[in-house]
């Protein structure tokens, strides 16, 4: 029996095949046609904060660890990224976002709107549902 030895490179692309890492797109701007997830709360003293639930990959030294998501202004260009290993809330200016993050090798996209004293809540179900991010 011949064994072959898988190059770094080759095994570096594996795991990344397996762990369902995808890019972020260059752009992803507001449709109109698209539904649009609404913040609640009413303290309008405070800012806007948005809560992003993506994929639980698991714990890591006791950590949660979940896929990170892109956010892009509504003219599509791209504004950051968040880890998100916590699901912390982020502070944003009042806007209208496109926040992208991958399910099953797909990026999927979602339009919130942000308003000061309010928090925007995106659930995993909200990504399952949406359009792919193109």
């Amino acid at each position: 029996m011949i064994l072959h030895r898988a190059s770094p490179l080759a095994l570096g692309f594996a795991l990344l095949a397996i762990s369902g890492c995808v890019s972020a797109p260059e752009s992803a701007a507001w449709r109109a046609d698209e539904g649009v997830i609404q913040p609640a709360g009413d303290d309008p003293r405070g800012p806007g904060s948005l809560v992003v639930e993506t994929v639980f990959l698991g714990r890591d030294n006791g950590f949660e660890r979940r896929r990170p998501f892109f956010i892009y202004d509504e003219q599509g260009r791209y504004v950051t990224h968040f880890q998100n290993d916590s699901m912390s809330p982020v502070t944003l200016a009042p806007g209208r976002y496109v926040v992208v993050t991958s399910i099953l090798m797909t990026n999927r996209r979602v339009q919130v709107v942000v308003r000061d004293g309010m928090t925007t809540r995106v659930r995993l179900a909200d990504f399952k549902s949406a359009p792919e991010a193109s």
